[in-house]
């Protein structure tokens, strides 16, 4: 009894969706999608619609005597990479080195000396003078070694080596001495 009653509610549920479908013209073609973004149409032929592709570079439009026809497609619309006059830095690291679009391309540049290249706003940067990381003359004992230590030229610290077997040590007034020995 159970499985007749499902054999029953198989066969409603095929006539149910046998009647949804709607009846086709011979002939008569319909596209998947209305927007030419498809490749796919539907195409009637005794009594039922069957999908089939346009093939490479065609998509299916609305229109025509049999509903609807294979065209070339569009070509794809190219953005630009960027547009001209737009700039934005290169990155940490790359203080002073900036991209410029010119073209609808980017193209790197350089700020110059003593210049770094500051974010403005989006794709928007200008090279403005560097902010000095140190005063000149000043020294500090640092590196990887005991003899290494760093001097300020310019408002950049510059490292620098005491002789071999030296070590540094700071001394008042921001400088620094090579001891000999350990």
């Amino acid at each position: 009894m159970k499985s007749l009653l499902m054999l029953l509610a198989v066969l409603g549920l095929a006539i149910l969706a046998h009647a949804q479908q709607p009846s086709c013209r011979e002939g008569y073609r319909q596209c998947q999608a209305q927007d030419r973004t498809s490749p796919f149409y539907y195409r009637c032929g005794g009594g039922q619609w069957s999908l089939y592709t346009c093939g490479n570079g065609y998509t299916c439009s609305v229109g025509g005597g049999t509903g609807a026809a294979c065209v070339p497609s569009a070509p794809p619309i190219r953005q630009p990479a960027c547009i001209d006059g737009q700039r934005r830095c290169a990155g940490p690291g790359n203080d002073g080195l900036y991209y410029l679009c010119s073209g609808g391309a980017w193209k790197i540049y350089t700020c110059g000396n003593g210049y770094e290249c500051k974010q403005t706003g989006p794709l928007q940067a200008v090279c403005s003078a560097a902010a000095p990381q140190c005063q000149s003359g000043t020294q500090r004992c640092g590196g990887q070694w005991p003899g290494q230590y760093y001097s300020c030229d310019n408002g950049r610290w510059q490292q620098n080596s005491c002789n071999p077997g030296d070590r540094c040590v700071n001394i008042p007034g921001d400088l620094i001495n090579c001891a000999v020995g350990k």
